[in-house]
Order: C-alpha cells, then structure tokens, then sequence
C-alpha cells in the first residue's frame, strides 16, 4: 500500500499549502536528529545501482535524480532528505541577507487536476552566513548545491548591487558547496535586474564572481530562452569562464498555460509562477533546442519541470539533460518517488541496450557525437 497517497496525502492537502509545506520539513528537520530513525528511513528507499552513477562538472553523483531548490530553501533538513536516496540536494535559493519574501498571504496554491502549484514565496530564507554555518555541521553524504539570488527587497535593484550581492552570497559557501547555482531571474520576486538582458552584463558579474577564492562548479539558472541567437549570445557570454559548467533551463509559461485540466477562472487571479506536470512539454522542448548548441565537452544541461516518473526523467536525459531535478511530484507523488523513477531508469537502460545512464544523455540527438 502506498501510504503516503492513502495517509499522509490526505492529512497534508486538508491545510493550507503553505502550512503544509513547513509542517513536512519539521518533520524531516526533526527524524534528521534521531539517527536510529533517519537509518531506518535509508533502509525503507534504498536503492542503488552502478548503472546511475555518473560524473557532471567533476562531480560524483550516486545517481542523476536530485532535489531542487525551494523545499529545503534554508538547508535545516538534508541529512533526512538525502535518506531519500536523492542523488543531490539544492539548498535555496538564499540571498546574501535575511529575506521573509513576499509579504501576501497565501503564497501557495494547489492545481490538484494538473499536478502542479502556484509558487509565489519570494524566497525567503535565512541569510547566507547563517545557512552556511548550518551546512558547515550538516554531512548529508551526497552532493550539496547552493542556490543564490539577489535579496528580494520588493524594489528594483541596480545591476551593480546585484552583482554585488551574488558575489557576497557566493563566498560563505565556496569551501562548503559541491556546487552554486546562481539564480539570475527568479519569477517569484519582482525586484532585481535580469544580467541575461545584456552579454555584457552576464561577463561582468562573472568576471567578478572569478575573484572568489576555491569557487566550486557554477551552474546559471535562468527563464531559459528558445531562439538560436538568444541562446549562442548567452554561450559566447560564458564562454571564456571555465567555472561555468552547465545550465538549468528554467520554465516560466504563459496564462493560461495550455493543456491544463485546472480551468483558467481557478487560478489566473493567483500571483506566482506554475510548476509541475504542465511545465514538462516545455522544458523537453527547451532541451531539445539547447543541447545541440552547447559545446558538451564543457557545459551541461539539468532539466526541471514537470518529472513525477522514471518514463519523465528518461525523456529529458535522452533529449540532453545530464541532471534531472524533482520537486512538485513530491507533494504528490511522496518521497518513494525517488526510489520508483531509479528502479524505473534500470528497466529503461535494460531495454535499450545501454551500459549506464551516461550513455542516454543526448541519445535521441541524431549528431550528438
């Protein structure tokens, strides 16, 4: 029986969306104290396999299935969450100062027919000196990734203060994060200036972000754009920064955004942006334009939006992602997800003929060689 859909789903979407959300992480935050339970929760979703390890920016990865940022946004529960059997786990997105993010209530919204949520947090979170300081006690025993934004004032910021505060939020976490995520135009906030706007914006805040001493890989999360030239001003911009190492092709659609079950009149008047299974053609669609262009001997893809199975994240794999980030289907689907979309990528492999996940990356590009 799956107990998550028959017990705790219910318990959880009988309160508000937000509520709900803080209650799950205390209840990871405190199973990550008692050892005896946090073993017995390794032992319920433990599975591994050698055919899913794979290596990204230098990185060693149990398997490619990772947590995104925004469930754990302050790093208070990733012992527990890596018993889950994630293959890594993104703290965040924090901001160089203590932010409590947007100030309207509610800032959570369930799309049950879709499968999906409108989020509009603003990304509150604790600060970066005092996240850091939590990681710097945390072993979770995978791969950690910081998730960094400029602070979310409310008010539009100068591209110099923008930088500033990327760089600020960067270096607490150089010597402590397997990698940063540096996210350039979160739709949740409304202040900030976007750095893609302009190649030589992105150089400059990049040439800054060199300065910092031991920076681990860095990967640019942005609302990614479909258009050739858009794309390669973006490449060319990197391409000189060798800590630059990938991108994850964030996916921003429009309202109403098509194929959804949930009518429009339901929840076009609520702020935020969707996530979930209605962001999944898009993201595929974006990868399959992306990963011709990128040179794959130095940059890499991560995909996010809309997995909630093995057949999801295999899909994107082959059309070029080497990460696959998960998070929505979480609220739906629970934490055996993980356990189910590894098994399922097994199958997959077994079926066609492939030695390890490493070799699907890409597999349905005809010239990926």
């Amino acid at each position: 029986m799956d107990a998550y859909r028959w017990l705790f789903r219910p318990i959880l979407f009988g309160i508000d969306a937000e509520c709900a959300h803080r209650a799950t992480l205390a209840a990871c935050r405190a199973a990550g104290r008692v050892p005896l339970l946090r073993g017995a929760l390794t032992r319920h979703f433990a599975f591994d396999d050698p055919r899913l390890r794979t290596r990204v920016a230098g990185i060693d990865f149990p398997n490619p299935i990772a947590l995104a940022a925004g469930f754990d946004k302050n790093g208070v529960a990733i012992e527990t969450l890596a018993s889950a059997g994630f293959g890594a786990l993104e703290v965040g997105s924090i901001s160089v100062r203590a932010s409590a993010g947007n100030p309207a209530r509610p800032r959570l919204f369930r799309l049950p027919l879709d499968e999906a949520l409108l989020v509009y947090y603003g990304v509150p979170n604790d600060g970066a000196q005092v996240v850091a300081e939590r990681l710097a006690r945390s072993r979770p025993g995978v791969p950690v990734g910081v998730s960094l934004v400029e602070t979310n004032t409310g008010r539009a910021a100068p591209l110099e203060r923008v930088i500033e505060e990327l760089v600020e939020a960067a270096r607490p976490f150089a010597v402590l994060a397997d990698y940063l995520v540096l996210n350039l135009n979160c739709p949740n906030t409304g202040s900030g200036v976007n750095p893609l706007h302009a190649p030589a914006n992105l150089r400059r805040m990049l040439e800054c972000m060199r300065g910092i001493e031991r920076l681990p890989p860095v990967f640019l999360k942005f609302i990614a754009p479909s258009e050739p030239p858009a794309i390669d001003a973006i490449l060319l911009a990197v391409d000189t920064y060798e800590f630059v190492n990938g991108f994850i092709l964030n996916v921003v659609p429009r309202r109403p955004c098509a194929g959804m079950r949930t009518p429009g009149a339901d929840y076009e008047h609520l702020p935020g942006s969707i996530t979930g299974m209605p962001l999944r053609p898009l993201a595929c669609e974006l990868l399959r334009i992306w990963y011709p262009r990128i040179d794959r001997k130095r940059h890499v893809l991560v995909g996010v939006g809309g997995v909630a199975s093995a057949e999801d994240a295999y899909r994107m794999m082959r059309l070029g992602a080497s990460l696959v980030q998960v998070l929505t289907a979480l609220a739906y689907r629970g934490p055996a997800l993980v356990k189910r979309i590894k098994q399922g990528l097994c199958r997959l492999l077994e079926r066609d003929g492939l030695r390890d996940i490493s070799q699907a990356v890409g597999a349905d590009h005809p010239l990926r060689a």
